[in-house]
């Protein structure tokens, strides 16, 4: 699941990065568990003909791509056994799978950075990613997946930041910068520092929104009282440029606060969007989008259904939903904010659901929203995943009532091993 080898010793499996299936490898057991253990690459003895010589200098330290060592055919075979494998594994499913849909840029396609700040040889604040499974902070000079506009305006960001004498976030005062967000839409870039509670100069600022193709400025400020594994805290505050960012697919022109989500491969997404339309039958009756976000499948579903609502738990996301219906003239879209498996609940108890569009995070499917799915019995449901795993357990808690109709992959995240996944579900009947 992490992109790992597996080797076996005494039928015990090994996990080791960087080896390919089929390979001889030198490896050094690092951790021996009672059922798995952990091995450390030596050196390979024989190469796969998929391996390749990675492109990134910092492959190994940085952990980030950990398929960059494998060519892409090996790389969306690999994903597509993945898929397979999960499905057989957790849902007991063996029937036919799609071709995965490839992705038209395995390199530059990243929409969005969320980098650590940390420092450089020379003690300048810069940004990177941490080692994997560890606290040691890399640098990156150059990350390849990373769309070219988002590279070039990171490093200007961080020549300003380092002219203004700005520090990473330190542990003991409390003080400092911790993290640099970007995202790119429509070759605009909006730069969001997440902070300690601090004042950002004013010139600075300005520098910043001097940038070429920069739209706006933000500060999140996270405390403590803030989650660690958030990546924003809860106070945002727009230092200049643009309120909102806007994003255009297709006919459809969207909007979206900093802290709203989008799939970090706009094209894929395009892609995606247009295989559960493709699914939806014309004039269906109600269609319900659980964990809709800004509302991007809901509007482009809405054409073919006499109504759409979309249920989204995170504020920000609906406000843009609810702007992004009347924006687009979709007069039967509506959205809710709220749990997903509760308002489905409640939805479900006034009017029939013909169908159901659920694109949960990756710990999937919860069990209040897979009782509210057995309720509301919807004729079809529409599940999109970025987990095999927890899409596969799901799908066999689901097995007494819906069938496996069709199941597409989308390679989403080239050179990782990230494989997203659309899967058309009927309900059985005696």
């Amino acid at each position: 699941m992490n992109g790992e080898g597996i080797a076996y010793k005494n039928r015990k499996p090994v996990f080791v990065d960087g080896v390919i299936p089929e390979e001889t490898a030198l490896i050094e057991i690092t951790e021996d568990n009672e059922k798995y253990a952990k091995g450390k690459l030596v050196r390979i003895l024989e190469e796969s003909p998929r391996r390749r010589h990675t492109v990134c200098p910092i492959a190994d330290q940085c952990g980030g791509c950990a398929l960059m060592h494998v060519d892409y055919k090996g790389q969306v075979r690999a994903k597509e056994k993945l898929l397979k494998e999960a499905l057989k594994k957790y849902a007991g499913y063996t029937g036919e799978i799609e071709p995965i849909v490839k992705n038209p840029t395995p390199l530059a396609y990243r929409n969005a950075c969320k980098f650590p700040f940390g420092k450089d040889e020379e003690g300048k604040i810069t940004t990177g990613m941490y080692e994997r499974n560890s606290n040691d902070f890399v640098p990156v000079a150059r990350c390849l997946i990373h769309t070219k506009k988002l590279e070039k305006i990171r490093h200007e960001v961080e020549e300003v930041l380092q002219k203004y004498e700005m520090k990473p976030f330190d542990k003991e005062s409390g003080i400092g910068l911790r993290n640099l967000v970007l995202k790119e839409f429509d070759d605009r870039v909006h730069i969001i520092l997440v902070t300690s509670e601090m004042d950002l100069p004013e010139e600075m600022v300005n520098e910043l929104l001097s940038l070429e193709n920069a739209a706006s400025v933000w500060q999140s400020i996270k405390d403590e009282e803030d989650m660690e594994f958030e990546m924003f805290g809860n106070r945002m505050i727009h230092l200049g440029g643009d309120m909102k960012m806007t994003l255009s697919l297709d006919d459809l022109s969207l909007e979206l606060l900093p802290r709203s989500f989008f799939q970090l491969n706009t094209a894929q997404a395009k892609q995606l969007y247009e295989q559960v339309v493709e699914w939806i039958p014309e004039n269906t009756g109600l269609l319900v989008e659980a964990y809709s976000g800004i509302g991007a499948m809901s509007l482009f579903a809405a054409d073919k259904c006499d109504e759409v609502i979309g249920i989204e738990v995170v504020e920000d996301a609906i406000a843009n939903a609810k702007e992004n219906a009347l924006a687009n003239g979709k007069e039967n879209v509506r959205f809710i904010c709220g749990d997903a498996g509760e308002e489905l609940e409640k939805v479900a108890d006034a009017q029939q659901v013909d169908f159901l569009l659920v694109d949960p995070p990756r710990s999937g499917l919860n069990k209040k929203m897979k009782e509210s799915i057995h309720k509301a019995a919807p004729e079809k449901i529409i599940y999109v995943s970025c987990n095999p795993a927890t899409l596969g357990k799901d799908l066999a808690e689901m097995n007494d009532q819906y069938q496996i109709e069709k199941i597409v992959p989308f390679d989403m995240f080239s050179q990782t091993p990230h494989v997203e996944v659309a899967c058309l579900l009927s309900r059985k009947y005696a």
